[in-house]
């Protein structure tokens, strides 16, 4: 009996981040796609149903990120996929330092199941990923 890999998504307009979570998710067994846009994401979340998304935070605009989890957890057209546990993936931390504080709950937007700063060790990125898929 052959099992299916779990699909994730990773959106994320860094090439080479992008390519370094790849080849840890796939060393995993995971089946990956990848998006560089939020726009591009949101066509890929439609058409590939991943099992779970990593998204970046700030990609074209300050909070694309933000604004796609959103989408996914409220809007209609995402209704198929609301469930789907996603992972914000930022470096908006390193940026920002510690006062970056966007709290997504107080301007009405709904957040992500889980959140790791950039940069990523793989262990726990693994570890979040296969909690997220096992609850």
């Amino acid at each position: 009996m052959t099992t299916i890999a779990p699909k994730i998504l990773v959106i994320d307009d860094d090439p080479d981040f992008r390519e370094a979570v790849t080849a840890i998710l796939a060393s995993a067994s995971y089946d990956v796609i990848a998006a560089d846009s939020a726009a591009e994401g949101k066509n890929k979340i439609l058409a590939e149903r991943p099992d779970l998304i990593l998204l970046d935070i700030m990609m074209d605009g300050l909070f694309d990120g933000f604004s796609l989890c959103h989408s996914v957890k409220t809007a209609k057209e995402f209704e198929s996929v609301r469930t789907t546990p996603i992972i914000f993936l930022s470096a908006v931390k390193n940026i920002a330092g510690d006062r970056f504080g966007f709290k997504g709950e107080e301007q009405g937007m709904v957040g992500p199941d889980d959140y790791i700063d950039k940069p990523v060790a793989s262990a726990d990125l693994l570890a979040r990923i296969d909690r997220l898929l096992k609850r």
